[in-house]
Protein backbone atom coordinates (compact mmCIF):
# COMPACT_ATOMS: atom_id res chain seq x y z
CA UNK A 1 0.00 0.00 0.00
CA UNK A 2 0.66 3.82 0.25
CA UNK A 3 0.74 6.54 2.16
CA UNK A 4 -0.99 9.89 0.51
CA UNK A 5 -1.76 11.12 3.79
CA UNK A 6 0.75 10.52 5.88
CA UNK A 7 3.29 13.13 3.84
CA UNK A 8 0.56 15.67 3.56
CA UNK A 9 0.66 16.36 7.80
CA UNK A 10 4.00 16.93 8.00
CA UNK A 11 3.51 20.37 7.73
CA UNK A 12 0.70 20.24 10.58
CA UNK A 13 3.22 19.38 12.54
CA UNK A 14 5.28 22.53 12.66
CA UNK A 15 1.82 23.96 14.35
CA UNK A 16 2.28 21.46 16.83
CA UNK A 17 5.40 22.70 17.46
CA UNK A 18 4.45 25.87 17.80
CA UNK A 19 1.13 26.66 18.81
CA UNK A 20 -0.86 23.76 20.28
CA UNK A 21 -0.10 20.53 22.11
CA UNK A 22 -2.70 18.43 20.53
CA UNK A 23 -1.07 15.58 18.72
CA UNK A 24 -1.64 15.78 14.78
CA UNK A 25 -3.92 13.53 12.81
CA UNK A 26 -2.77 10.12 12.25
CA UNK A 27 -0.60 8.47 9.17
CA UNK A 28 -2.92 6.70 7.35
CA UNK A 29 -3.07 4.40 4.10
CA UNK A 30 -5.58 4.87 1.88
CA UNK A 31 -7.99 1.99 0.45
CA UNK A 32 -9.52 1.38 -2.87
CA UNK A 33 -13.15 0.03 -2.13
CA UNK A 34 -15.57 -1.13 -4.39
CA UNK A 35 -16.63 -3.31 -7.23
CA UNK A 36 -15.27 -4.12 -10.44
CA UNK A 37 -12.61 -2.83 -12.72
CA UNK A 38 -13.46 -0.03 -15.63
CA UNK A 39 -11.02 2.23 -16.84
CA UNK A 40 -12.83 5.86 -17.70
CA UNK A 41 -12.12 9.32 -18.81
CA UNK A 42 -13.23 11.29 -15.26
CA UNK A 43 -11.75 14.44 -14.03
CA UNK A 44 -10.22 15.77 -17.18
CA UNK A 45 -7.65 12.68 -16.52
CA UNK A 46 -7.67 8.80 -16.76
CA UNK A 47 -8.20 6.97 -13.90
CA UNK A 48 -8.95 3.22 -12.83
CA UNK A 49 -11.99 3.45 -10.87
CA UNK A 50 -14.21 1.34 -9.40
CA UNK A 51 -18.09 1.17 -10.95
CA UNK A 52 -21.24 1.17 -8.46
CA UNK A 53 -23.89 -0.72 -9.61
CA UNK A 54 -27.49 0.05 -7.97
CA UNK A 55 -28.18 -3.60 -8.14
CA UNK A 56 -31.49 -5.32 -7.54
CA UNK A 57 -33.21 -4.85 -4.50
CA UNK A 58 -33.74 -6.55 -1.51
CA UNK A 59 -30.76 -8.66 -1.54
CA UNK A 60 -29.93 -11.40 1.18
CA UNK A 61 -28.97 -10.45 4.46
CA UNK A 62 -27.56 -12.82 7.36
CA UNK A 63 -30.23 -12.23 10.46
CA UNK A 64 -27.64 -11.96 12.97
CA UNK A 65 -23.70 -10.46 12.92
CA UNK A 66 -20.70 -12.98 12.47
CA UNK A 67 -19.82 -12.88 16.25
CA UNK A 68 -15.52 -12.28 15.24
CA UNK A 69 -17.53 -8.64 13.71
CA UNK A 70 -19.51 -7.35 16.21
CA UNK A 71 -16.77 -5.46 17.94
CA UNK A 72 -16.16 -3.39 14.71
CA UNK A 73 -19.74 -3.35 13.91
CA UNK A 74 -20.29 -1.83 17.31
CA UNK A 75 -17.21 0.32 17.18
CA UNK A 76 -18.87 2.03 13.74
CA UNK A 77 -22.34 2.34 15.17
CA UNK A 78 -20.78 4.53 18.21
CA UNK A 79 -18.16 6.64 16.44
CA UNK A 80 -20.46 7.56 13.39
CA UNK A 81 -23.57 8.26 15.48
CA UNK A 82 -26.12 6.12 12.92
CA UNK A 83 -27.24 2.66 13.62
CA UNK A 84 -27.02 -0.43 11.09
CA UNK A 85 -30.78 -1.56 10.06
CA UNK A 86 -29.42 -5.04 9.66
CA UNK A 87 -26.36 -7.01 9.29
CA UNK A 88 -24.67 -7.71 6.10
CA UNK A 89 -22.19 -10.73 5.37
CA UNK A 90 -18.61 -10.53 5.73
CA UNK A 91 -16.35 -12.59 3.53
CA UNK A 92 -12.78 -13.32 4.43
CA UNK A 93 -11.16 -14.44 1.82
CA UNK A 94 -8.13 -16.14 0.78
CA UNK A 95 -5.01 -14.32 -1.49
CA UNK A 96 -5.69 -15.47 -4.67
CA UNK A 97 -9.58 -15.13 -4.45
CA UNK A 98 -9.98 -11.67 -3.38
CA UNK A 99 -7.05 -10.37 -6.47
CA UNK A 100 -9.80 -12.53 -9.09
CA UNK A 101 -12.19 -10.45 -7.33
CA UNK A 102 -10.58 -6.90 -7.98
CA UNK A 103 -9.03 -7.77 -11.53
CA UNK A 104 -10.34 -8.54 -14.65
CA UNK A 105 -9.65 -10.62 -17.72
CA UNK A 106 -7.89 -9.34 -21.11
CA UNK A 107 -9.99 -11.59 -23.11
CA UNK A 108 -13.02 -10.02 -21.81
CA UNK A 109 -12.42 -7.38 -23.80
CA UNK A 110 -14.33 -6.21 -26.15
CA UNK A 111 -13.85 -4.10 -29.63
CA UNK A 112 -15.20 -1.34 -28.05
CA UNK A 113 -13.61 -1.66 -24.99
CA UNK A 114 -10.25 -1.65 -26.58
CA UNK A 115 -10.78 1.13 -28.66
CA UNK A 116 -11.76 3.45 -25.33
CA UNK A 117 -8.55 1.56 -23.50
CA UNK A 118 -6.68 3.26 -26.65
CA UNK A 119 -8.30 6.87 -26.73
CA UNK A 120 -7.93 7.21 -22.59
CA UNK A 121 -4.22 6.56 -23.60
CA UNK A 122 -4.00 9.55 -25.97
CA UNK A 123 -5.55 11.59 -23.33
CA UNK A 124 -3.18 11.00 -20.72
CA UNK A 125 -0.50 11.37 -23.11
CA UNK A 126 -1.73 14.60 -24.44
CA UNK A 127 -2.29 16.19 -20.48
CA UNK A 128 1.40 15.13 -20.41
CA UNK A 129 0.24 12.56 -17.28
CA UNK A 130 1.90 9.61 -19.29
CA UNK A 131 4.52 9.44 -21.56
CA UNK A 132 5.62 6.29 -24.02
CA UNK A 133 3.96 3.57 -24.71
CA UNK A 134 1.33 2.16 -21.74
CA UNK A 135 -0.93 -0.47 -21.38
CA UNK A 136 -3.80 0.92 -19.73
CA UNK A 137 -5.95 -1.63 -18.86
CA UNK A 138 -2.76 -4.06 -17.80
CA UNK A 139 -1.28 -1.26 -15.41
CA UNK A 140 -4.69 -0.73 -13.67
CA UNK A 141 -5.32 -4.19 -13.63
CA UNK A 142 -1.65 -4.08 -11.35
CA UNK A 143 -3.14 -1.55 -9.47
CA UNK A 144 -6.29 -2.88 -8.32
CA UNK A 145 -4.45 -6.28 -7.49
CA UNK A 146 -1.61 -5.22 -5.37
CA UNK A 147 -3.68 -1.88 -3.79
CA UNK A 148 -7.54 -2.95 -2.77
CA UNK A 149 -7.37 -4.82 0.35
CA UNK A 150 -11.33 -4.58 1.03
CA UNK A 151 -14.56 -3.66 -0.80
CA UNK A 152 -18.19 -3.68 0.47
CA UNK A 153 -20.52 -3.74 -2.73
CA UNK A 154 -23.46 -1.92 -2.90
CA UNK A 155 -25.13 -4.30 -5.15
CA UNK A 156 -25.11 -6.97 -3.15
CA UNK A 157 -24.27 -5.63 0.39
CA UNK A 158 -21.70 -7.68 0.93
CA UNK A 159 -18.35 -6.93 2.59
CA UNK A 160 -14.75 -8.27 1.48
CA UNK A 161 -11.60 -8.37 3.03
CA UNK A 162 -8.06 -9.79 1.99
CA UNK A 163 -7.20 -11.96 4.49
CA UNK A 164 -8.75 -14.79 6.77
CA UNK A 165 -6.85 -14.07 9.72
CA UNK A 166 -7.87 -10.94 12.08
CA UNK A 167 -4.50 -9.14 11.84
CA UNK A 168 -4.46 -5.48 12.71
CA UNK A 169 -4.36 -3.95 9.36
CA UNK A 170 -7.67 -6.96 9.17
CA UNK A 171 -9.42 -4.96 11.74
CA UNK A 172 -8.88 -1.77 10.49
CA UNK A 173 -10.37 -2.62 6.57
CA UNK A 174 -12.96 -4.37 8.72
CA UNK A 175 -13.90 -0.52 10.38
CA UNK A 176 -13.46 0.98 7.45
CA UNK A 177 -16.09 -1.38 4.68
CA UNK A 178 -18.42 -1.46 7.81
CA UNK A 179 -18.45 2.04 7.56
CA UNK A 180 -19.10 2.11 4.33
CA UNK A 181 -22.08 -0.65 4.48
CA UNK A 182 -24.00 1.95 7.70
CA UNK A 183 -23.69 4.84 4.86
CA UNK A 184 -24.97 2.70 2.23
CA UNK A 185 -27.77 1.87 4.97
CA UNK A 186 -27.96 5.78 6.19
CA UNK A 187 -28.17 7.25 3.04
CA UNK A 188 -29.14 4.89 0.11
CA UNK A 189 -25.38 5.35 -1.63
CA UNK A 190 -26.15 2.60 -4.16
CA UNK A 191 -28.82 5.07 -5.53
CA UNK A 192 -27.13 8.43 -5.43
CA UNK A 193 -23.90 6.35 -7.21
CA UNK A 194 -25.86 5.58 -10.06
CA UNK A 195 -28.14 8.62 -9.95
CA UNK A 196 -24.72 10.47 -10.37
CA UNK A 197 -23.17 8.06 -12.95
CA UNK A 198 -26.10 8.61 -15.12
CA UNK A 199 -27.07 12.34 -14.50
CA UNK A 200 -26.00 14.27 -17.73
CA UNK A 201 -24.87 17.68 -16.17
CA UNK A 202 -22.14 19.61 -17.41
CA UNK A 203 -20.51 19.14 -13.68
CA UNK A 204 -22.15 15.63 -13.09
CA UNK A 205 -18.67 14.13 -12.79
CA UNK A 206 -17.76 16.33 -10.59
CA UNK A 207 -20.42 15.97 -8.34
CA UNK A 208 -19.90 12.29 -8.19
CA UNK A 209 -16.25 12.65 -7.57
CA UNK A 210 -17.21 15.02 -5.01
CA UNK A 211 -19.80 12.27 -3.11
CA UNK A 212 -16.87 9.85 -3.50
CA UNK A 213 -14.21 11.80 -1.93
CA UNK A 214 -17.05 12.32 1.05
CA UNK A 215 -17.67 8.44 1.03
CA UNK A 216 -14.30 7.51 1.54
CA UNK A 217 -12.99 10.46 3.24
CA UNK A 218 -16.19 9.46 6.40
CA UNK A 219 -14.77 5.86 6.36
CA UNK A 220 -10.76 7.10 6.67
CA UNK A 221 -12.13 9.18 9.60
CA UNK A 222 -13.67 6.34 10.78
CA UNK A 223 -10.74 4.15 10.56
CA UNK A 224 -8.66 6.75 12.16
CA UNK A 225 -10.49 6.84 15.50
CA UNK A 226 -10.49 3.04 15.37
CA UNK A 227 -6.53 3.42 15.73
CA UNK A 228 -6.82 5.86 17.70
CA UNK A 229 -8.94 4.33 20.34
CA UNK A 230 -6.48 1.00 20.44
CA UNK A 231 -3.86 0.41 23.22
CA UNK A 232 -0.49 2.04 22.78
CA UNK A 233 0.81 -1.83 21.40
CA UNK A 234 -1.85 -2.94 19.66
CA UNK A 235 -1.56 0.51 17.78
CA UNK A 236 2.07 0.23 17.21
CA UNK A 237 1.38 -3.30 15.99
CA UNK A 238 -1.39 -1.70 13.42
CA UNK A 239 1.63 0.77 12.56
CA UNK A 240 4.08 -2.06 12.07
CA UNK A 241 1.55 -3.83 9.79
CA UNK A 242 0.46 -0.90 8.00
CA UNK A 243 4.44 0.50 7.16
CA UNK A 244 5.26 -3.44 6.04
CA UNK A 245 2.30 -3.38 3.77
CA UNK A 246 3.42 0.41 2.32
CA UNK A 247 6.76 -0.54 1.64
CA UNK A 248 5.41 -4.00 -0.39
CA UNK A 249 2.66 -1.73 -2.61
CA UNK A 250 5.58 0.83 -3.48
CA UNK A 251 7.87 -1.98 -4.40
CA UNK A 252 5.74 -4.15 -6.68
CA UNK A 253 3.42 -1.05 -8.00
CA UNK A 254 7.01 0.79 -9.10
CA UNK A 255 6.03 0.40 -12.78
CA UNK A 256 2.79 1.60 -12.38
CA UNK A 257 2.50 5.67 -13.61
CA UNK A 258 2.38 7.60 -10.59
CA UNK A 259 -0.66 9.26 -12.26
CA UNK A 260 -2.74 6.36 -11.37
CA UNK A 261 -1.61 5.89 -8.24
CA UNK A 262 -2.29 9.53 -7.49
CA UNK A 263 -5.80 9.59 -8.99
CA UNK A 264 -6.75 6.38 -7.53
CA UNK A 265 -5.76 7.71 -3.58
CA UNK A 266 -7.03 11.07 -4.49
CA UNK A 267 -10.57 10.79 -3.20
CA UNK A 268 -9.54 9.07 0.06
CA UNK A 269 -6.91 11.73 1.26
CA UNK A 270 -8.63 14.84 -0.35
CA UNK A 271 -12.12 13.39 1.48
CA UNK A 272 -10.47 13.30 5.02
CA UNK A 273 -8.81 16.33 4.49
CA UNK A 274 -12.47 18.13 3.58
CA UNK A 275 -14.52 16.20 6.46
CA UNK A 276 -11.66 17.37 9.42
CA UNK A 277 -12.14 21.06 8.46
CA UNK A 278 -16.11 20.30 8.47
CA UNK A 279 -16.10 18.48 11.70
CA UNK A 280 -13.83 21.38 13.01
CA UNK A 281 -16.45 24.24 11.92
CA UNK A 282 -19.40 22.50 12.77
CA UNK A 283 -19.23 19.08 14.76
CA UNK A 284 -20.40 15.53 13.69
CA UNK A 285 -23.81 17.05 12.24
CA UNK A 286 -21.62 18.81 9.78
CA UNK A 287 -20.81 15.30 8.52
CA UNK A 288 -24.50 14.24 7.71
CA UNK A 289 -25.36 17.35 5.96
CA UNK A 290 -22.25 17.09 3.07
CA UNK A 291 -23.95 13.64 2.84
CA UNK A 292 -27.03 15.28 1.96
CA UNK A 293 -25.54 18.49 0.58
CA UNK A 294 -21.80 16.90 -1.27
CA UNK A 295 -19.36 19.51 -2.30
CA UNK A 296 -20.20 20.08 -5.96
CA UNK A 297 -16.84 20.92 -8.06
CA UNK A 298 -13.56 19.57 -7.20
CA UNK A 299 -11.92 22.74 -5.88
CA UNK A 300 -14.20 22.46 -2.75
CA UNK A 301 -11.84 18.96 -2.01
CA UNK A 302 -8.47 20.68 -3.08
CA UNK A 303 -9.47 23.49 -1.00
CA UNK A 304 -11.83 22.41 1.78
CA UNK A 305 -12.36 26.58 3.00
CA UNK A 306 -13.90 26.93 -0.27
CA UNK A 307 -16.97 25.35 0.48
CA UNK A 308 -16.97 25.12 4.39
CA UNK A 309 -16.45 29.37 4.40
CA UNK A 310 -16.59 30.73 0.89
CA UNK A 311 -19.86 28.66 0.11
CA UNK A 312 -18.01 28.86 -3.99
CA UNK A 313 -19.73 27.80 -6.54
CA UNK A 314 -18.24 26.97 -10.14
CA UNK A 315 -19.30 29.61 -13.42
CA UNK A 316 -20.76 27.70 -16.03
CA UNK A 317 -18.83 27.46 -19.26
CA UNK A 318 -19.91 25.76 -22.97
CA UNK A 319 -18.58 23.06 -24.02
CA UNK A 320 -15.59 23.20 -26.35
CA UNK A 321 -16.85 22.89 -29.98
CA UNK A 322 -15.47 20.53 -32.56
CA UNK A 323 -13.82 21.12 -36.25
CA UNK A 324 -15.24 18.95 -39.23
CA UNK A 325 -14.23 15.71 -39.16
CA UNK A 326 -13.24 15.58 -35.08
CA UNK A 327 -15.44 12.99 -33.39
CA UNK A 328 -16.08 13.59 -29.39
CA UNK A 329 -15.07 10.31 -27.16
CA UNK A 330 -15.59 11.99 -23.90
CA UNK A 331 -16.70 15.41 -22.29
CA UNK A 332 -17.39 17.22 -19.01
CA UNK A 333 -15.97 19.38 -16.45
CA UNK A 334 -11.85 19.23 -16.27
CA UNK A 335 -11.55 19.83 -12.24
CA UNK A 336 -9.01 21.52 -9.86
CA UNK A 337 -7.45 18.51 -9.40
CA UNK A 338 -7.21 17.64 -13.04
CA UNK A 339 -5.23 20.69 -13.51
CA UNK A 340 -3.11 20.87 -10.78
CA UNK A 341 -1.73 17.22 -11.59
CA UNK A 342 -1.24 18.70 -14.97
CA UNK A 343 0.51 21.15 -14.45
CA UNK A 344 2.41 19.78 -11.66
CA UNK A 345 4.35 17.16 -14.22
CA UNK A 346 6.03 20.23 -15.75
CA UNK A 347 6.15 23.57 -13.53
CA UNK A 348 7.12 24.02 -10.04
CA UNK A 349 4.61 22.80 -7.26
CA UNK A 350 4.01 25.81 -6.52
CA UNK A 351 3.35 27.95 -9.20
CA UNK A 352 1.28 25.05 -10.12
CA UNK A 353 -1.02 25.09 -6.94
CA UNK A 354 -1.29 29.07 -7.46
CA UNK A 355 -2.40 28.51 -10.74
CA UNK A 356 -4.99 26.25 -9.94
CA UNK A 357 -6.10 28.42 -7.13
CA UNK A 358 -7.68 30.56 -9.65
CA UNK A 359 -10.36 27.90 -11.07
CA UNK A 360 -13.10 29.42 -11.59
CA UNK A 361 -15.19 27.07 -14.10
CA UNK A 362 -14.61 24.71 -17.32
CA UNK A 363 -15.70 22.18 -19.39
CA UNK A 364 -13.72 20.06 -22.03
CA UNK A 365 -13.77 18.04 -24.82
CA UNK A 366 -11.76 14.77 -25.71
CA UNK A 367 -11.77 13.88 -29.32
CA UNK A 368 -10.03 12.06 -31.93
CA UNK A 369 -8.59 13.79 -35.29
CA UNK A 370 -7.53 11.82 -37.76
CA UNK A 371 -6.64 8.84 -36.21
CA UNK A 372 -5.09 11.11 -32.74
CA UNK A 373 -6.61 11.47 -29.33
CA UNK A 374 -6.87 15.53 -28.20
CA UNK A 375 -8.07 17.51 -25.89
CA UNK A 376 -9.72 20.89 -25.93
CA UNK A 377 -10.74 22.73 -22.38
CA UNK A 378 -12.44 26.03 -21.90
CA UNK A 379 -11.44 27.73 -18.73
CA UNK A 380 -12.64 30.49 -17.29
CA UNK A 381 -11.10 32.28 -14.01
CA UNK A 382 -12.25 33.50 -10.62
CA UNK A 383 -10.92 37.16 -12.01
CA UNK A 384 -9.00 38.41 -14.63
CA UNK A 385 -6.04 37.75 -13.04
CA UNK A 386 -6.59 34.30 -12.28
CA UNK A 387 -6.84 34.30 -16.10
CA UNK A 388 -3.58 36.10 -16.82
CA UNK A 389 -2.14 33.30 -14.49
CA UNK A 390 -3.54 30.24 -15.94
CA UNK A 391 -2.81 31.53 -19.50
CA UNK A 392 1.01 32.12 -18.62
CA UNK A 393 1.11 28.86 -16.60
CA UNK A 394 -0.24 27.01 -19.84
CA UNK A 395 2.08 28.75 -22.15
CA UNK A 396 4.95 27.48 -20.40
CA UNK A 397 3.98 23.93 -20.08
CA UNK A 398 3.11 24.01 -23.63
CA UNK A 399 6.92 25.36 -24.64
CA UNK A 400 7.78 22.34 -22.07
CA UNK A 401 6.27 19.87 -24.02
CA UNK A 402 6.87 18.72 -27.95
CA UNK A 403 6.65 21.16 -30.46
CA UNK A 404 3.45 21.82 -32.21
CA UNK A 405 1.72 19.64 -29.19
CA UNK A 406 -0.42 22.09 -27.29
CA UNK A 407 -1.35 25.72 -27.31
CA UNK A 408 -3.64 28.21 -25.33
CA UNK A 409 -5.48 31.21 -26.72
CA UNK A 410 -7.74 33.65 -24.82
CA UNK A 411 -11.06 34.43 -26.14
CA UNK A 412 -12.34 37.21 -24.33
CA UNK A 413 -12.48 36.28 -20.49
CA UNK A 414 -12.06 32.33 -21.69
CA UNK A 415 -9.27 30.53 -22.29
CA UNK A 416 -8.92 27.69 -24.92
CA UNK A 417 -6.26 24.80 -24.13
CA UNK A 418 -5.85 22.36 -27.33
CA UNK A 419 -3.24 19.34 -26.87
CA UNK A 420 -2.52 16.02 -28.68
CA UNK A 421 -1.28 12.84 -27.88
CA UNK A 422 2.49 13.73 -29.44
CA UNK A 423 2.63 9.88 -29.70
CA UNK A 424 4.40 7.09 -27.92
CA UNK A 425 8.14 8.01 -28.94
CA UNK A 426 8.08 11.59 -27.72
CA UNK A 427 10.87 12.70 -25.45
CA UNK A 428 9.79 12.63 -21.84
CA UNK A 429 9.84 15.55 -19.96
CA UNK A 430 6.62 15.11 -16.99
CA UNK A 431 8.59 15.31 -12.96
CA UNK A 432 6.56 12.50 -11.91
CA UNK A 433 5.15 14.74 -9.49
CA UNK A 434 1.50 14.64 -8.92
CA UNK A 435 1.80 12.95 -5.33
CA UNK A 436 3.65 15.49 -4.15
CA UNK A 437 1.25 18.02 -6.05
CA UNK A 438 -1.55 16.84 -4.13
CA UNK A 439 0.37 16.45 -0.60
CA UNK A 440 1.24 20.36 -1.11
CA UNK A 441 -2.69 21.17 -1.30
CA UNK A 442 -3.10 18.49 1.33
CA UNK A 443 -0.82 20.22 3.78
CA UNK A 444 -2.00 23.58 3.01
CA UNK A 445 -5.52 22.21 4.45
CA UNK A 446 -3.71 20.61 7.44
CA UNK A 447 -2.14 23.38 8.56
CA UNK A 448 -4.71 25.97 8.06
CA UNK A 449 -7.30 23.77 10.42
CA UNK A 450 -4.22 23.54 12.98
CA UNK A 451 -4.08 27.09 12.95
CA UNK A 452 -7.83 27.83 13.12
CA UNK A 453 -7.97 25.27 16.02
CA UNK A 454 -5.29 28.11 17.99
CA UNK A 455 -7.83 30.92 17.84
CA UNK A 456 -6.75 32.19 14.37
CA UNK A 457 -9.54 33.70 12.12
CA UNK A 458 -10.14 31.40 9.16
CA UNK A 459 -8.64 34.00 7.01
CA UNK A 460 -5.30 34.50 8.66
CA UNK A 461 -5.43 30.94 8.85
CA UNK A 462 -5.83 29.63 5.13
CA UNK A 463 -3.22 33.12 4.37
CA UNK A 464 -0.56 31.68 6.69
CA UNK A 465 -1.17 28.18 5.64
CA UNK A 466 -0.39 28.69 2.06
CA UNK A 467 2.79 30.96 2.93
CA UNK A 468 4.30 28.14 4.66
CA UNK A 469 3.86 25.66 2.97
CA UNK A 470 4.99 27.25 -0.04
CA UNK A 471 8.18 28.58 2.00
CA UNK A 472 9.03 25.76 3.72
CA UNK A 473 9.98 22.14 3.26
CA UNK A 474 8.27 19.26 5.28
CA UNK A 475 11.44 18.82 6.74
CA UNK A 476 12.03 22.21 7.42
CA UNK A 477 8.32 22.17 8.98
CA UNK A 478 9.21 19.42 11.21
CA UNK A 479 12.26 20.47 12.56
CA UNK A 480 12.56 21.92 16.40
CA UNK A 481 15.22 24.13 15.52
CA UNK A 482 13.08 25.88 12.81
CA UNK A 483 13.49 29.91 12.60
CA UNK A 484 10.45 31.27 14.33
CA UNK A 485 11.97 34.20 13.47
CA UNK A 486 11.52 33.90 9.72
CA UNK A 487 8.02 32.34 10.56
CA UNK A 488 6.53 35.42 12.46
CA UNK A 489 8.06 37.77 9.12
CA UNK A 490 6.48 35.26 7.34
CA UNK A 491 3.18 35.17 8.43
CA UNK A 492 3.29 39.22 9.52
CA UNK A 493 1.19 40.13 6.11
CA UNK A 494 -1.56 37.77 6.94
CA UNK A 495 -1.90 39.44 9.67
CA UNK A 496 -1.72 42.91 8.83
CA UNK A 497 -4.38 42.18 5.80
CA UNK A 498 -7.25 40.97 8.63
Amino acid sequence: MTDLHGANLAQAELLDTLLTPDPPPPRRRWYLGALALAVVAAAGAVTVVLTRDAGPQGPPHPSTWDPKVQKYVDFVQKKRGLTFQHPVYVDFLPEDEFVAQVTADDAALTDDDRTDLEHATGMLRALGLVEGDLDLFDKSNELNGEGIIGFYRYDDERLRVRGTELTPAVESVLVHELTHALQDQSFDLGTRFHELDEADAANSEAAADGFHALVEGDARRIEGLWRDHLPAKERKALDRENKLEAKGFEAKSADIPEVLVTMMGAPYALGEALLSVAVQQGGDAAVDNLFRSPPSTEEQQLDPWTLVADHQGYLTVPEPELAEGEKSFDDGAFGSVGWLMLLSERLPLAEALTATDGWGGDAYTAYERDGVSCVTINYRGDGLADLTQMQGALRAWSAKGPKGAASVERQDQTLVFRSCDPGAKAPKVAKGKTGDALSLALGRTYVGLQLVKTGAPIPVARCAADRLVREFTPAQLNDPKIDRDRVARLLGPCREAS
